[in-house]
């Protein structure tokens, strides 16, 4: 079986029919046993769809994220957009006219950054080559300058070549070195105190005519190094501030553009999706002749799910030492696995950046190391709001809510999906005010390829024997006693019962 090269916990969309999972995780649920769990029970997942007044979708959609945050549900927006046809004037004016707002104080803080930015380079190349003379001179800038050794010779090329040869032909020492072929070289060897003609023409066994203009060059060089040094040594200080005020005004036009284009980001626009606009072709709802309104929001909710009976006979060692969500399985087939790991879905992922990531999640609440469990929900609502040509307007709402049973390791992934999301738009800032994005620092874990236990596991399968009998991973591996039984039976009346009954209870179903 091929499978596509994308992430594999990416995909928990369902036949709608039968409640089958569409995307690969299905086919490798089973294999994960014991390493992993991403279970999707076939009953556990249910449409709700119903038509009301303005503003019913909205209230119910709110009343449920409330609900779950008082039952300690984690709850976070995954995706948004909004599709609104041009003939529902009053809508469609209020959220484009927002959205040109936004896009042109985006453009018009992109061309401020922009022109900071250009200056801010042409300053950096200043300060660069200011700080390649002080060097010369043997200063050297870490916070501040420090005198070191003196590059003798680099000054004396810079003198030759940018300097004395601005005197003019028959003057400077590369015009006139045909007729002292050594005079460069002469040069070189002179000290500062080679002042007298007389022992420079001993020193060097030289010409006294030669040994004259030898002189005359020194003396130049030793007056302009006493005017250059303090004057490059102001400028590289004056336009080090300066380089810094630009730096300080980057960040700063970034910060300020932040909030700006995450919020035309939140109303994205349906048409902006390739996958969008194929249905949208054949939508049973008119979007050109009708005034209508389409919208989509999804949400990620998950708690810890402890087991009744968990922590009973030899489980009493797993609950005392907290099982690392990150383990070596993990890495190998959820985070950096070529075909189907998060990487193919975030390239720029590094081990060092998810170890990060991993402090911050513990830290912030979503995870918590000693829970191996937790029932995750993906609710989706597809709202569209229509307007007849008499005034009357409806709306009607999709809820399709979704459950799936995961252990730690599986969830750490998803939300590591979620705080590259997050990631990805100061990324998305960076690229656009051109200061970026910096490389994520770190490296991506290497793995041997040889499987170690494939010699065992082709001898049972020669023999029809399964490979349970070997412990595979901290998690539970008994899919027919125990998961379904201690697991996915009191999820689904513990869990995922109650959101459904809130949600029919909100819209009057099975209310006379």
């Amino acid at each position: 079986m091929v499978f596509k090269m994308t992430f594999i916990l990416d995909d928990f969309s369902r036949d709608k029919i039968n409640g089958k999972p569409k995307g690969d995780v299905f086919n490798y649920s089973l294999k994960w046993l014991g390493h992993a769990l991403v279970m999707m029970p076939f009953e556990q997942h249910t449409v709700i769809d119903f038509t009301g007044p303005p503003g019913c979708c909205s209230s119910l959609y709110y009343s449920l994220a409330f609900q779950l945050g008082k039952w300690e549900y984690m709850v976070q927006k995954a995706d948004e957009w909004i599709e609104v046809s041009p003939v529902h004037a009053q809508y469609y004016q209020l959220t484009q006219k927002q959205k040109e707002e936004l896009e042109g104080r985006i453009k018009a803080g992109l061309a401020s950054a922009a022109q900071a930015v250009a200056d801010m380079e042409l300053l950096k190349h200043d300060q660069r080559r200011y700080l390649e003379f002080l060097n010369y001179f043997g200063w050297e800038y870490a916070n501040e300058l420090k005198q070191g050794k003196r590059d003798e010779h680099s000054l004396k090329a810079v003198f030759i070549d940018q300097v004395d040869m601005h005197t003019g032909d028959g003057i400077s020492m590369r015009s006139i070195v045909s007729r002292w072929p050594t005079l460069i070289t002469d040069f070189m060897k002179l000290a500062d105190s080679d002042t007298d003609p007389e022992k420079v023409k001993k020193k060097l066994e030289i010409t006294k005519a030669e040994a004259v203009v030898l002189v005359t060059k020194n003396k130049l060089y030793q007056e302009w190094k006493k005017i250059f040094e303090p004057e490059m040594k102001t400028r590289f200080l004056r336009i080090n501030e300066l380089v810094k005020s630009r730096e300080k005004s980057v960040e700063q036009y970034r910060e300020w553009l932040k909030p700006v284009i995450a919020r035309h980001k939140l109303i994205e626009e349906g048409l902006a999706r390739p996958d969008e606009r194929e249905k949208m072709r054949t939508f049973f709802i008119p979007t050109a002749g009708t005034a209508t309104s389409l919208a989509r929001i999804v949400l990620w909710t998950w708690k810890p799910f402890i087991s009744p009976e968990l922590y009973k006979g030899g489980s009493e060692e797993q609950a005392k030492k907290p099982v690392d969500c990150y383990d070596e399985w993990t890495k190998r087939n959820l985070i950096f696995h070529k075909n189907h790991g998060l990487i193919t879905k975030w390239p720029w992922i590094t081990d060092e950046w998810i170890k990060k990531k991993k402090k911050e999640i513990y830290n912030s609440g979503w995870m918590n190391e000693r829970n191996l469990y937790y029932s995750f929900f993906e609710i989706t609502l597809d709202r569209s709001n229509t307007k007849s040509v008499t005034g009357e307007e409806i709306e009607n709402g999709m809820f399709d809510v979704n459950s799936v049973f995961m252990s730690q390791n599986a969830l750490f992934a998803k939300m590591l999906d979620l705080k590259a999301k997050q990631e990805e738009m100061n990324r998305h800032v960076d690229s656009l005010l051109g200061v970026g994005p910096k490389p994520v620092e770190g490296s991506v874990p290497e793995f041997n390829k040889n499987d170690i236990m494939k010699p065992a596991k082709d001898f049972l399968k020669y023999f029809s024997i399964g490979f349970q009998f070997f412990k595979r991973g901290p998690y539970e591996r008994d899919f027919d006693e125990r998961i379904t039984k201690f697991y996915l039976a009191p999820v689904a009346v513990a869990r995922y019962g109650p959101i459904i009954a809130f949600i029919k209870k909100k819209i009057g179903m099975g209310v006379a």
